[in-house]
Protein backbone atom coordinates (compact mmCIF):
# COMPACT_ATOMS: atom_id res chain seq x y z
CA UNK A 1 0.00 0.00 0.00
CA UNK A 2 1.30 3.44 -0.90
CA UNK A 3 0.81 6.10 1.74
CA UNK A 4 -2.18 8.33 1.18
CA UNK A 5 -3.96 6.08 -1.31
CA UNK A 6 -7.35 4.97 0.03
CA UNK A 7 -7.41 1.24 0.55
CA UNK A 8 -10.46 -0.74 1.56
CA UNK A 9 -10.56 -4.29 2.79
CA UNK A 10 -13.53 -6.36 3.85
CA UNK A 11 -12.67 -9.57 5.63
CA UNK A 12 -16.09 -10.85 6.56
CA UNK A 13 -15.47 -14.40 5.37
CA UNK A 14 -13.12 -15.15 8.26
CA UNK A 15 -14.40 -17.59 10.83
CA UNK A 16 -16.22 -15.31 13.24
CA UNK A 17 -17.57 -16.98 16.32
CA UNK A 18 -19.14 -15.66 19.45
CA UNK A 19 -17.73 -16.57 22.83
CA UNK A 20 -19.72 -19.09 24.81
CA UNK A 21 -22.48 -17.38 26.79
CA UNK A 22 -22.31 -17.34 30.56
CA UNK A 23 -24.67 -19.78 32.24
CA UNK A 24 -28.14 -18.35 32.79
CA UNK A 25 -27.45 -15.17 30.80
CA UNK A 26 -29.55 -14.23 27.78
CA UNK A 27 -27.43 -13.49 24.74
CA UNK A 28 -27.96 -11.89 21.40
CA UNK A 29 -27.19 -14.26 18.54
CA UNK A 30 -23.89 -13.60 16.77
CA UNK A 31 -24.25 -11.90 13.38
CA UNK A 32 -23.98 -14.11 10.33
CA UNK A 33 -21.20 -13.68 7.78
CA UNK A 34 -23.68 -11.99 5.45
CA UNK A 35 -24.77 -9.56 8.18
CA UNK A 36 -21.14 -8.76 8.96
CA UNK A 37 -20.32 -8.22 5.30
CA UNK A 38 -23.31 -5.91 4.78
CA UNK A 39 -22.61 -3.91 7.95
CA UNK A 40 -18.96 -3.40 7.01
CA UNK A 41 -19.95 -2.49 3.43
CA UNK A 42 -22.35 0.19 4.78
CA UNK A 43 -19.73 1.56 7.17
CA UNK A 44 -17.09 1.82 4.45
CA UNK A 45 -19.41 3.88 2.26
CA UNK A 46 -20.81 6.02 5.06
CA UNK A 47 -20.46 9.80 4.87
CA UNK A 48 -19.94 9.56 8.64
CA UNK A 49 -16.55 7.88 8.11
CA UNK A 50 -13.97 10.65 7.88
CA UNK A 51 -10.63 12.12 8.97
CA UNK A 52 -9.81 15.80 9.40
CA UNK A 53 -7.22 18.22 10.73
CA UNK A 54 -9.03 19.77 13.69
CA UNK A 55 -6.08 21.67 15.20
CA UNK A 56 -3.47 23.57 13.18
CA UNK A 57 -1.13 25.77 15.21
CA UNK A 58 -4.02 27.50 16.97
CA UNK A 59 -3.58 30.13 19.68
CA UNK A 60 -4.64 27.57 22.29
CA UNK A 61 -2.35 24.87 20.79
CA UNK A 62 0.77 26.50 19.26
CA UNK A 63 2.92 24.15 17.19
CA UNK A 64 0.28 21.39 17.33
CA UNK A 65 -1.24 19.43 14.47
CA UNK A 66 -4.38 17.63 15.63
CA UNK A 67 -6.03 14.89 13.58
CA UNK A 68 -9.47 13.53 14.37
CA UNK A 69 -11.37 10.63 12.84
CA UNK A 70 -14.94 9.40 13.04
CA UNK A 71 -16.24 5.91 12.33
CA UNK A 72 -19.64 4.24 12.63
CA UNK A 73 -20.33 1.14 14.69
CA UNK A 74 -21.68 -1.88 12.81
CA UNK A 75 -24.93 -2.69 14.66
CA UNK A 76 -23.35 -5.54 16.64
CA UNK A 77 -20.41 -5.58 19.07
CA UNK A 78 -17.04 -4.92 17.42
CA UNK A 79 -13.83 -3.23 18.52
CA UNK A 80 -13.12 0.05 16.74
CA UNK A 81 -9.59 1.40 16.30
CA UNK A 82 -7.60 3.93 14.26
CA UNK A 83 -3.99 4.50 13.26
CA UNK A 84 -3.08 8.13 12.47
CA UNK A 85 -0.07 8.74 10.19
CA UNK A 86 1.32 12.19 9.43
CA UNK A 87 2.47 12.99 5.91
CA UNK A 88 4.48 15.90 4.54
CA UNK A 89 4.48 17.35 1.04
CA UNK A 90 7.38 16.22 -1.12
CA UNK A 91 8.18 18.73 -3.84
CA UNK A 92 10.35 16.10 -5.55
CA UNK A 93 7.53 13.52 -5.67
CA UNK A 94 4.63 16.00 -5.93
CA UNK A 95 2.65 14.16 -3.26
CA UNK A 96 2.36 13.70 0.48
CA UNK A 97 4.80 11.10 1.83
CA UNK A 98 4.88 9.55 5.31
CA UNK A 99 6.94 11.34 7.93
CA UNK A 100 9.92 9.15 8.80
CA UNK A 101 10.06 9.89 12.53
CA UNK A 102 8.72 7.44 15.08
CA UNK A 103 6.50 10.17 16.56
CA UNK A 104 4.56 10.59 13.29
CA UNK A 105 2.24 7.61 13.90
CA UNK A 106 -0.20 7.02 16.74
CA UNK A 107 -2.50 4.05 17.32
CA UNK A 108 -5.87 4.67 19.00
CA UNK A 109 -8.29 2.09 20.36
CA UNK A 110 -11.79 3.51 20.62
CA UNK A 111 -13.17 0.37 22.22
CA UNK A 112 -16.06 -2.02 21.79
CA UNK A 113 -19.25 -0.54 20.38
CA UNK A 114 -22.47 -1.72 18.74
CA UNK A 115 -24.19 1.51 17.75
CA UNK A 116 -23.50 5.15 17.05
CA UNK A 117 -20.68 7.25 15.64
CA UNK A 118 -17.34 7.30 17.46
CA UNK A 119 -14.57 9.89 17.32
CA UNK A 120 -10.99 9.89 18.54
CA UNK A 121 -7.90 11.84 17.66
CA UNK A 122 -4.22 12.42 18.14
CA UNK A 123 -2.07 15.52 18.56
CA UNK A 124 1.45 15.96 17.22
CA UNK A 125 3.81 18.67 18.53
CA UNK A 126 6.20 20.44 16.15
CA UNK A 127 8.98 22.74 17.40
CA UNK A 128 10.08 24.14 14.04
CA UNK A 129 8.17 25.49 11.05
CA UNK A 130 6.86 22.77 8.76
CA UNK A 131 5.90 22.54 5.14
CA UNK A 132 2.45 21.30 4.22
CA UNK A 133 1.25 18.44 6.41
CA UNK A 134 -1.71 16.12 6.15
CA UNK A 135 -2.61 12.74 7.63
CA UNK A 136 -4.18 9.44 6.81
CA UNK A 137 -6.27 7.49 9.25
CA UNK A 138 -6.60 3.73 8.98
CA UNK A 139 -9.93 2.62 10.44
CA UNK A 140 -10.28 -0.99 11.65
CA UNK A 141 -13.22 -3.02 12.91
CA UNK A 142 -12.41 -6.30 14.69
CA UNK A 143 -14.57 -9.01 16.19
CA UNK A 144 -13.20 -11.68 18.51
CA UNK A 145 -9.66 -10.69 17.54
CA UNK A 146 -10.27 -10.97 13.77
CA UNK A 147 -10.23 -7.97 11.43
CA UNK A 148 -13.62 -7.83 9.70
CA UNK A 149 -13.18 -4.47 7.97
CA UNK A 150 -10.47 -1.91 7.31
CA UNK A 151 -10.08 1.24 5.24
CA UNK A 152 -7.90 4.34 5.03
CA UNK A 153 -9.01 7.95 4.62
CA UNK A 154 -6.99 11.11 4.01
CA UNK A 155 -7.79 14.21 5.99
CA UNK A 156 -10.45 16.38 4.38
CA UNK A 157 -12.12 19.67 5.32
CA UNK A 158 -15.74 20.32 6.18
CA UNK A 159 -16.19 18.18 9.31
CA UNK A 160 -17.25 20.98 11.62
CA UNK A 161 -18.66 18.51 14.13
CA UNK A 162 -15.15 17.27 14.99
CA UNK A 163 -14.90 17.24 18.77
CA UNK A 164 -12.21 19.28 20.52
CA UNK A 165 -11.47 21.40 17.45
CA UNK A 166 -9.40 24.51 18.05
CA UNK A 167 -10.94 26.91 17.35
CA UNK A 168 -14.38 25.27 17.68
CA UNK A 169 -15.70 24.09 14.31
CA UNK A 170 -12.24 24.08 12.68
CA UNK A 171 -11.73 21.40 10.01
CA UNK A 172 -9.09 21.32 7.26
CA UNK A 173 -7.43 18.88 4.90
CA UNK A 174 -3.90 20.19 5.51
CA UNK A 175 -1.84 22.22 7.94
CA UNK A 176 1.32 24.31 7.86
CA UNK A 177 2.94 25.23 11.16
CA UNK A 178 4.86 28.51 10.99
Amino acid sequence: MRFGVPVTTVLATAAIGAPAPAAGRATTPAPTRTQISRAVHRALRSRSLWATVHICNSRAHPGVLGVRGQMPALGFPATLSMVVRIGSWSTAEHRFVPESTANATKALTIGRASTGLHQDGAEFQFTAPTGRLNATVQFTWTRNGTIIGQTTRRTTAGHHDASRASPPGYSAARCRIT
